[in-house]
């Protein structure tokens, strides 16, 4: 995979969908993009804080479809789990952090993120976080 090919492979975290759903940001990344990604783990993230939010059921429902739509989602498999150990030691990451970092690396993407456990890790673009 080439430098422009890797960088068109973006992986957006929940925290990319959840900023785009809940405050209208980011929809240069999503709108215009093509062959968005997505770890499993991070729908897991985007649904359960939906249901935590203001929204109603079926604007849930419609938005977990659009990720759908926009996105390959990347399954979680024993090769991830395995490596993601060494990373979540190493590294002192969350759980769900540490193999959403080796689904990027295994799959050779990079990560578009607000979170701030990604800053300094391999493939990973940390946006700040915007006040409002």
């Amino acid at each position: 995979m080439t430098e422009e090919e890797k960088r068109d492979s973006k992986l957006l975290d929940s925290s990319i969908w959840l900023s785009y759903f809940l405050e209208g940001k980011y929809k240069d990344i999503i709108e215009v993009s093509q062959g968005l990604f997505l770890s499993v783990l991070s729908l897991f993230e985007v649904q359960r804080k939906l249901h935590k939010s203001s929204l109603d059921k079926e604007k849930i429902k419609k938005s977990i479809e659009f990720i759908k739509e926009k996105s390959i989602i990347l399954a979680l498999t024993e090769e991830i789990a395995n490596r993601a150990v060494e990373i979540a030691v190493e590294k002192n990451l969350p759980t769900i952090d540490s193999l959403t970092n080796m689904t990027v690396i295994i799959n050779n993407k990079i990560i578009y993120t607000e979170d701030n456990d990604f800053r300094g890790l391999l493939n990973a673009v940390v946006f700040e976080k915007q006040k409002k």
